[in-house]
């Protein structure tokens, strides 16, 4: 039997009936985006990725995903963006009653702490700084990718209680 997060693929699943999660990347910088691509399937998830290059077109996936039943289960969403950066985006998503429940990182260089704030007070599940570093920043986007996909509980993704220490 598939357990409750991770299927024979090692594709992360929201529960042993469902599709797995997609993941999806707002970057306007395509190596960014690619860098966490290659971070992901390195570290083993066979999850889908899409991608935009911006806020607004992000939103009008979100939109059109919501339609079909399709929404990622985790955002990486980057701030400085042309057309609508990542707080105007934040904020859209978390005002969506279709979307707010998605865990969305910021996953930024910008480290400043107005920033940081603003982001939490509109919702962000995480603030995550872009390292400079090449090898550190894959295992930021690891680090972050398995907490949000297997270690963090949803109402539809969880332990069975028969698995949970009382």
């Amino acid at each position: 039997m598939i357990s409750s997060t991770e299927n024979h693929a090692g594709r992360w699943m929201l529960d042993a009936t469902s599709r797995p999660v997609t993941i999806m990347l707002v970057d306007d910088d395509p190596d960014c985006r690619m860098l966490v691509r290659d971070a992901i399937t390195e570290g083993g998830l066979g999850n889908e990725i899409i991608e935009a290059p911006n806020g607004r077109d992000a939103l009008q996936m979100l939109q059109a995903k919501a339609n079909e039943g399709a929404l990622p289960g985790l955002i990486f969403l980057d701030i400085e963006m042309p057309h609508m950066n990542g707080l105007e985006t934040l904020k859209c998503i978390k005002a969506d009653p279709r979307l707010r429940h998605i865990p969305v990182v910021m996953m930024t260089g910008v480290s400043d702490e107005t920033h940081m704030r603003y982001a939490a007070e509109l919702g962000a599940n995480s603030y995550t700084l872009k390292p400079a570093s090449a090898e550190q920043f894959l295992q930021t986007v690891v680090a972050s990718t398995s907490y949000w996909l297997s270690i963090h509980q949803y109402p539809e993704h969880k332990l069975p209680q028969a698995a949970c220490k009382r």
